[in-house]
């Protein structure tokens, strides 16, 4: 951040005397070092939006106080090898930039500058003025040009002939509150020339009787007066009716200036820029009976000014005064503290203060001064060793050979105590007792029987101040202890226990005692203590004094600085550790000077009958008057300078759409407030990326990087630093469009992909699932039909032979053999036992392949042999498909369980078969008989039956689902389903091309 170096104006007492004149005023520069441009600075203009516009060789330039921005010419046009010579705001608010060399003239809107065609062909132009009509008015530079052009609805036309302006180089051109255009031709070969006017309405100028001396330049005061300088000197000349005066208010000329650029601040002041001799100010200027404290006063390069040559003085809104010149840039504002030049004495060896009210005294080495409402009147004319107010008017000064007692033009001296030494610091305490402070330690009084000591001995003083307390009494500070002494002794607070460090200053408030150390700050309230930590509050730690108004305020003097808070919210900091403790506080930029070094006891400040602040300093004795100081409760303005991103900077954003894909961008945002930019500090948020609110301090840049695509919005506050918000502060609203990758159809694209991907990786896992089930199954129906093979081959064989041998014997057995009836049912109960046989081999072995599950189901049902009175139906659902051969026979085995239970244990009377083709494979059995068992479904079968433990089993295998249920209604149902891939045969994709 750029730090501005600044001084108080501090000029000779016969330069600066009286607080009108620039003894009011602090001065601030800029330098090439603070980021001026190399070529200085020239014009100066503000915008209705607060920017502060600069014009240098170099280009146009904006200024926020700390930063200076330059605006580049528009691209391709003759401004970019052109200078701005001067600046013109309308009353709308548009910036209007005239260039030199032909550049022509060029308006800001929007962030940029653009051209404006005002002639046919390049020439140096300069808007100039603009009239009450709103029509503005420029003026050509050179001697044969065009002079005179006027601009109203965007046209623009040549004035010259119809307005009969004579030949020649241009001179000044001014419009006064009436309307009235005063233009005066520069002189070419006589130095005096009549200024010409326009009224309201009139065709052609006019001749007055209004003369310039030489080279001259014109400018209207607040009051719409217009003022000339030239070789005869500064003076008002017309009235704001337009009207010459008979009487104009003259000042006589600046030895060796012909002319001078003028300005008007809010207080009628008068400021003039030299090209010699640097800066005069006039106070009151339209006054015609001056006085010797309205004098001009002159402030040149030995007093700090960047150049003894200046251009044309600018009065910002704020009411800082701006001087440009080709080494830099000068402020002159107000200062908070103004120097009071009416105390003399020597600074080095120290002011000493006390009282408050109308009865404030001041010491210095040229005597005593009392600081009275209508100034300073002088008392003594010696100075004192130390001096306490009376109790019943007037002050005792301590001096080393008497103690003198001072009332009005009163003198009574009282003779010192003997064989001690007093420090020189003294109270009276309301009983009318003088207490003073020894140098070998402790304290002693003096009524009207003469001097005492109190009856114990007193702590030693560690500092010799001596306050009065709330109970009219005095006290002071030992080394860990406040002691308030009395006849009797002493009564003591300690202070040890409170971490105060070394102990820096005691004050008294309207009702507490206050004492300063390096870690912070004690109140005592009669005997209670309270403490601020210095790391909650650096600011209250080290202080040189505290004073209280009446009004509620607190006054804290540092070094460096003075601060001021509420009373109320000093007690509650003090009584609650997590209290705020708002501040406003002035330092050297303030016209605050460094406060004395700690070798000078006593008060450092006072609070006046008026209610000044008064001050003692390095430099003599100032005062802040807080009735002068409601400009600080202003808040900043805060606007949005720029967004910068790829390389491309937006100025004055409002709202944007970027680049998309855009990740990182910078935000330079600022507040427009000239007074002290220095103390400004901000807070700002990105909706939807902070969580919270940044307090970057007094950082003007907001960076973010890793953004994605979508509606930003952007906010900035900020405070003036003296604990006023601008809460409303200003926002950006800007939109990062999606790239390809980043947009919807991609991430739809994106989705679909993952979705396919996870289907063909289900489908891929669900064939490996099947292929592992139908490896199994092949295995099993292997292993089926090996078994049999072997059976058939074996046992059914070997079983048949066996019967046929029986058979034969049998055959040869009598008919009448009692035996042969047994032997002939053995023989065929063999045959059915080896046809049941061939018809389990042959269940062994699979179905055939791709079979009919509906036209199996149908066999099953009638293989189970129904009672003619159930009624059975079977149905398909679907586009019947080929179902695999080894799930064919699961499936099938699993139905044909379920149909036995049904005929062996339902006792139904309908049978619903529905066999579903869908995505998976499904088969359903309901009847409408008496339910399984509950004990069945929840133990899984009946001890000794394998039936249901089977069917659940082969489901198992086939990886499918197997639904026992009983139906509320009556019955049971029984749901199969059998994953697709499983269930149904591959299927053989054959691709036919054609030519």
């Amino acid at each position: 951040m750029l730090v501005a170096y600044a001084v108080v104006l501090v000029l000779s007492p016969a330069a600066a005397q009286f607080a009108r004149g620039l003894g009011q005023f602090s001065h601030t520069r800029w330098t090439t070092d603070d980021g001026v441009p190399a070529t200085g600075v020239v014009n100066l203009a503000q915008t209705p939006d607060g920017w502060l516009w600069i014009t240098s060789s170099e280009g146009l330039f904006r200024f926020d106080g700390v930063t200076f921005e330059m605006i580049p010419a528009p691209v391709g046009s003759p401004m970019e090898r052109a200078s701005p010579a001067s600046l013109f705001v309308t009353r709308s608010g548009e910036l209007w930039v005239n260039y030199a060399q032909g550049g022509g003239v060029a308006v800001y809107r929007n962030g940029k500058l653009r051209a404006v065609p005002i002639a046919e062909r390049r020439l140096s132009i300069a808007v100039v003025a603009q009239t009450p009509d709103g029509a503005l008015w420029a003026q050509g530079e050179g001697r044969h040009e065009d002079h005179f052009f006027r601009g109203s609805g965007g046209k623009w036309e040549s004035m010259d002939e119809r307005l009969g302006v004579p030949d020649g180089f241009n001179g000044p051109l001014c419009v006064t509150a009436d309307g009235t255009l005063w233009y005066a031709p520069a002189p070419e070969v006589a130095d005096k020339v009549l200024f010409l006017t326009l009224p309201p309405g009139a065709e052609r100028l006019r001749t007055t009787t209004l003369a310039a001396y030489g080279w001259s330049t014109c400018a209207t005061d607040r009051e719409g007066r217009m003022w000339i300088a030239d070789k005869r000197g500064t003076r008002m000349v017309v009235g704001a009716d337009g009207k010459i005066l008979a009487h104009p208010v003259l000042y006589p000329p600046l030895p060796k200036l012909d002319s001078a650029a003028l300005a008007f601040d809010s207080a009628g002041g008068l400021w003039g820029g030299t090209p010699s001799t640097g800066v005069f100010y006039i106070p009151r200027a339209a006054i015609p009976n001056r006085t010797k404290e309205d004098r001009l006063e002159q402030f040149d390069a030995a007093d700090g000014l960047t150049s003894d040559g200046v251009y044309k003085p600018f009065i910002d809104r704020e009411g800082n005064i701006w001087f440009g010149s080709d080494a830099g840039l000068n402020r002159f504002r107000r200062s908070s503290a103004i120097r009071e030049m009416r105390v003399p004495g020597d600074p080095g060896q120290g002011y000493g203060m006390v009282g408050t009210g109308d009865a404030i005294f001041v010491t210095t080495t040229d005597g005593v001064f009392q600081l009275a409402r209508d100034g300073p009147r002088k008392l003594l004319g010696h100075g004192v060793a130390g001096t306490c107010p009376a109790v019943d008017g007037g002050f005792w000064g301590v001096r080393t050979s008497e103690i003198l007692r001072v009332r009005g033009s009163e003198r009574r001296s009282i003779a010192l105590p003997r064989d001690v030494q007093l420090t020189g610091s003294c109270i009276e305490d309301r009983s009318g007792r003088l207490w003073v402070t020894l140098y070998e330690g402790g304290a002693m009084w003096r009524d009207a029987t003469g001097w005492h000591r109190p009856a114990k001995p007193l702590p030693n003083v560690m500092w010799p101040d001596l306050v009065l307390g709330s109970d009219g009494g005095p006290a002071y500070v030992s080394t860990d202890a406040l002691v308030r002494p009395n006849a009797a002794g002493a009564v003591t607070t300690s202070l040890a226990r409170y971490d105060i460090g070394e102990i820096m200053k005691l004050s008294a408030g309207r009702r507490d005692i206050f004492v300063s150390g390096n870690n912070g700050l004690l109140r005592v309230r009669g005997n209670r203590v309270a403490r601020i930590d210095a790391r909650r509050f650096p600011w209250v730690a080290r202080l040189r004094d505290l004073a209280q108004t009446p009004s509620g305020e607190t006054w804290l003097r540092r070094a460096l600085w003075v601060s001021k808070v509420s009373t109320k919210d000093l007690d509650r900091a003090f009584d609650d550790p997590k209290a705020p403790l708002p501040r406003s506080y002035f330092d050297l930029r303030d016209g605050v000077m460094p406060a004395q070094g700690t070798s000078f006891t006593g008060p450092q400040m006072g609070v006046g009958g008026d209610g000044r602040i008064w001050l003692v300093n390095r430099q003599g004795l100032a005062f802040i008057d807080p009735a002068r100081l409601d400009r600080i409760t202003r808040p900043p303005a805060v606007v949005i300078r720029a967004l910068a991103s790829g390389g491309t900077v937006h100025r004055d954003p409002r709202h944007l759409s970027l680049a998309a894909g855009t990740r990182a961008l910078d935000i330079g945002y600022t507040a427009l407030s000239y007074a002290v930019p220095h103390r400004i500090e901000f807070r700002y948020r990105l909706d939807g990326v902070d969580q919270d609110w940044v307090s970057p301090g007094t950082r003007r840049l907001a960076s973010y990087t890793n953004l994605g695509p979508g509606t930003y919005r952007f906010r900035v506050v900020a405070t003036n630093g003296n604990g006023v918000w601008n809460a409303q502060g200003a926002t950006l609203e800007f939109e990062i469009p999606p790239t390809f990758v980043q947009s919807w159809p991609f991430k739809l694209l994106c989705a679909m992909i993952v979705l396919a991907s996870l289907w063909v990786a289900y489908s891929l896992r669900l064939r490996t699932v099947a292929s592992g089930i139908r490896a199994r199954m092949a295995d099993r129906i292997a292993e089926r039909e090996r078994i049999a093979r072997d059976l058939h081959d074996t046992l059914l064989q070997s079983v048949q032979a066996l019967t046929l041998r029986f058979q034969l014997v049998v055959d040869e057995l009598p008919v009448g053999e009692r035996s042969r009836p047994a032997l002939e049912a053995a023989i065929d109960r063999a045959d059915q036992v080896i046809a049941e046989g061939r018809d389990r081999v042959k269940d062994l072995r699979p179905s055939e392949e791709g079979g009919d599950i509906a036209k199996i189901v149908t066999e099953i049902v009638a293989q189970q042999g129904f009672d003619p009175g159930v009624a059975v139906s079977i149905e398909t659902v679907g586009t019947a498909r080929n179902l695999d051969s080894l799930a064919l026979d699961e499936i099938v085995r699993i139905g044909g369980e379920a149909l036995f239970n049904v005929r062996r244990h339902a006792e139904a009377t309908r049978i619903a078969i529905e066999i579903r083709y869908q995505a998976d494979f499904a088969i359903c059995i309901v009847d409408n008989g008496v339910g399984i068992a509950g004990a069945v479904l929840e133990h899984g079968g009946k001890d000794g039956h394998f039936g249901l433990m089977g069917m659940r089993e082969r489901a198992r295998k086939l990886d499918g689902d197997l639904l026992i249920r009983r139906i509320p209604e009556g019955g049971t149902q029984v749901v199969l389903t059998v994953p697709g891939g499983i269930a149904y045969q591959k299927r053989v994709w054959r691709w036919r091309f054609w030519s």
